[in-house]
């Protein structure tokens, strides 16, 4: 590993060399440099937290089965050696070579902060002591110094697993079984009345043949993500299973108002909404290790301001795909994409804004079938209890949905 880059180093790489002078610097001072040797393999599966640039020697990249050579200096060396879209391109080193690695969620902060002047520290109200508190955790933000969560190691390895050549239902199942919370979520959710078939299943395998692998992938990480959804703080356990018991919700109702459509993959619906607030995670972490002091009211106002960002931060940290990243960051826009086509962003926005217009405890919640989303995703007039059928139809759905998702009690 290398001690220092120089931000010069950055200057002709793209998009890298789209940022300022300062953002480039900053984004040198946490690059590493790795040494590798011929014939090392490597991966966009298990690279996808890096940005990895070429900068000595020749490796052979693969994608859809096309091998290209790369070459240090050469004009295709000069961008990202992985697209972060395919998971399973790799690379061959053909000679000792030299890879730069970026921080990708380090990257996107800075090129957020850099075309979006939402998030400017002076355009926001906040009363004093907000604005001090805010004015620091958005400094540890952009320059990388906030800690995101990791994603369960399951999740990890699933994903790697499944995307590659040789995957089995025998080789997953081998994973899973690592975990007991996710596997007994798995194998609860393929005999639920959403997935079931003639017979129940009792092993993971039998699960994972019944589900598919597209499928069992996106309940593995929904299952796991409790453990992320968890902290040490005592002050900050109730904040946090109010969380979890709401992101819980909001995945459910987003699952069954996906499924009534053709256009949304429910199980994708199922983990955007699970994920549409996480960036509150790692604020309260910080918020309570730093300034335990501050008064519950401040908390909300800063988690409410800088949550959608964090979260993004954590979506492009796991590497999770832009639909994800988009109902974090705009999820609390209830007037966006007016005219554009429905997407996974409206699923959850009305998912939250239904679940809200239920809850007795939130004497704000705007009217949700009036946004813009609603609309656009063609759902009936409510009743005179504001419930739409297709959820009050599905409320077993719903409880199974929650019922395998919640599995394990969060602390």
């Amino acid at each position: 590993m290398a001690d220092s880059i120089s931000a010069d180093t950055l200057t002709g790489l793209q998009p890298l060399q789209e940022l300022g002078e300062q953002s480039r610097g900053s984004l040198a001072s946490k690059a590493t440099v790795r040494t590798l040797k011929p014939g090392t393999r490597i991966t966009a599966a298990e690279e996808n937290r890096w940005m990895l640039y070429v900068l000595a020697g020749r490796i052979t990249f693969v994608a859809n089965d096309k091998p290209i050579l790369i070459e240090a200096g050469s004009p295709r060396a000069q961008h990202p050696l992985f697209s972060a879209k395919n998971l399973r391109e790799f690379a061959v080193c053909a000679t000792p070579a030299q890879i730069l690695c970026i921080d990708r969620n380090m990257y996107e902060s800075l090129s957020q902060q850099q075309r979006d002047a939402n998030f400017e520290v002076q355009e926001t109200i906040l009363s004093p002591t907000e604005s001090a508190l805010f004015a620091r955790i958005y400094q540890h933000i952009v320059t990388g110094r906030l800690d995101l969560p990791a994603m369960p190691e399951v999740a990890v390895k699933i994903q790697g697993a499944i995307n590659a050549s040789d995957a089995d239902a025998y080789r997953l199942s081998r994973i899973i079984q690592m975990d007991l919370a996710v596997t007994g979520g798995l194998v609860k959710a393929a005999n639920s009345a959403l997935y079931g078939g003639a017979s129940p299943v009792s092993s993971v395998r039998d699960a994972i043949v019944r589900l598919g692998f597209d499928v069992t992938r996106q309940l593995v990480i929904s299952i796991a993500m409790k453990q992320v959804f968890s902290t040490d703080i005592p002050a900050l356990k109730k904040r946090m299973r109010t969380l979890w018991d709401r992101s819980v919700h909001v995945s459910a109702l987003s699952y069954v108002l996906a499924r009534h459509s053709q256009r949304f993959d429910p199980e994708h619906a199922m983990l955007a909404g699970l994920l549409y607030q996480v960036g509150m995670v790692p604020l309260l972490d910080h918020i309570g290790r730093r300034y335990s002091d501050i008064p519950e009211t401040e908390i909300d106002s800063i988690l409410t301001r800088l949550h959608p960002v964090v979260g993004e931060l954590v979506i492009n940290y796991w590497g999770l795909g832009p639909d994800i990243c988009q109902v974090v960051r705009e999820c609390g826009n209830l007037e966006r994409n007016g005219h554009n086509t429905p997407d996974y962003c409206d699923v959850v926005l009305v998912a939250d804004l239904y679940r809200r217009a239920h809850d007795r405890n939130d004497t704000h919640a705007p009217s949700y079938h009036q946004v813009p989303a609603y609309e656009k995703l063609g759902l009936p007039e409510p009743d005179d209890d504001l419930k739409i059928n297709i959820i009050s139809e599905a409320e077993e759905e719903i409880r199974e949905v929650m019922d395998f998702l919640k599995g394990i009690k969060v602390v």
